[in-house]
């Protein structure tokens, strides 16, 4: 098949990208630039110039590639300012993809995410396990109960995010001239890569060892760069229309992360319990608006708005800061879906991040 890759630079895309080519798909990738054009060259890909950010000549690429399937994992992003603004967004550029699938028999497979379930709760594990018919959005009480001591001004500018993302899902899935998939990954680790991990790293070579929230218990499913890639492939070729699949394989404590961090850098087991204003790293001025104003101010607001745009440290500390537990059996269980890959901490403590011994930023691959 013809798979045109948004994202194929990236951290995720560029591996989904490789996955397909190796299951021998006419893979074209989505490329900004002559640099962009240049780097798909070199992995075997073929560059389709066009701007994910740009609906007028995103869907010209869309048209004149004529994929049998678009696979979307770029965003908008923080470029756009806050989370509602950049989602909305991706909920135009999705709009641009499907109007330029002219056949019935084409498909968008679109990345959306495990944080549409996320839950505040002060550093301590929830019990509620979200699958895969879910329904979404979560309420404001169930994913920041006032026990959790979440600000207002985050809780409504996540809520307004998770909003904006579940109401791109669902066009995806209700569109009627074309097949709609939505994958929602969890923690993606491997390869030295990923959102949250490499910021996890290197704030604790800057501070000597690692923290996380509370006690430490927040859990989120976790899942291979590897494995990931393959459930993509598998969606590509066999998911139905209107296929919502879940790419988690396990789960992992804040905690156990942290403690894996500082066996990597030599340091003791014992990590910091950090405060939420401490994870987000924000300055006293944005601590100020965040408690004693009654609107976001826009520097903090597109920092909010970066929760899936890497790198950034408020945006990752509000990730790290989420109780997001998904079960993917439903998925396994339509596409039979093998993940085999378990070995995160592992691979923090002696494989692929171990081998990093200067990161202080995310790798991403943008």
């Amino acid at each position: 098949m013809r798979v045109l890759v948004t994202g194929a630079t990236g951290y995720i895309g560029g591996a989904v990208a490789g996955a397909l080519l190796n299951g021998s798909h006419h893979v074209l990738g989505l490329a900004h630039s002559e640099r962009s054009a240049a780097i798909l060259r070199d992995q075997g890909v073929e560059p389709v110039m066009g701007d994910f950010g740009d609906t007028s000549r995103l869907g010209a690429a869309v048209a004149r590639a004529d994929p049998d399937v678009v696979v979307s994992v770029a965003s908008v992003g923080a470029s756009a300012g806050d989370n509602p603004v950049s989602f909305a967004r991706d909920r135009d550029a999705v709009r641009a993809i499907q109007g330029a699938l002219s056949r019935p028999d084409q498909a968008l497979v679109f990345t959306s995410g495990s944080a549409v379930f996320g839950v505040f709760n002060g550093g301590e594990a929830t019990a509620a396990v979200y699958n895969e018919e879910s329904r979404v959005p979560l309420p404001v009480p169930t994913f920041a109960p006032p026990s959790a001591g979440v600000y207002p001004l985050l809780v409504a500018g996540f809520a307004q995010a998770m909003a904006a993302r579940v109401e791109t899902e669902r066009i995806v899935l209700g569109h009627q001239g074309s097949k709609g998939i939505v994958i929602r990954p969890g923690l993606v680790y491997g390869h030295g890569g990923s959102y949250d991990i490499p910021t996890v790293i290197a704030r604790a070579r800057a501070r000597g060892r690692a923290g996380h929230l509370g006690s430490g218990g927040t859990t989120q499913s976790y899942v291979h760069l590897d494995d990931l890639a393959e459930l993509y492939c598998l969606a590509v070729e066999h998911a139905p229309a209107g296929a919502t699949l879940h790419g988690a394989v396990g789960e992992i404590s804040q905690r156990e992360l942290a403690r894996a961090v500082n066996r990597m850098l030599g340091s003791d087991e014992q990590t910091d319990s950090l405060t939420l204003i401490q994870m987000l790293g924000m300055n006293a001025a944005e601590r100020f608006a965040l408690t004693a104003t009654k609107r976001l101010p826009l520097n903090l607001s597109r920092k909010i708005g970066s929760l899936f745009s890497p790198p950034s440290s408020v945006g990752s500390g509000i990730s790290l800061s989420l109780d997001k537990r998904i079960s993917s059996e439903k998925t396994r269980q339509l596409l039979g879906w093998t993940p085999t890959r378990t070995d995160i901490l592992q691979d923090i403590e002696s494989g692929s991040y171990a081998r990093l011994p200067h990161l202080a930023a995310p790798i991403t691959g943008h």
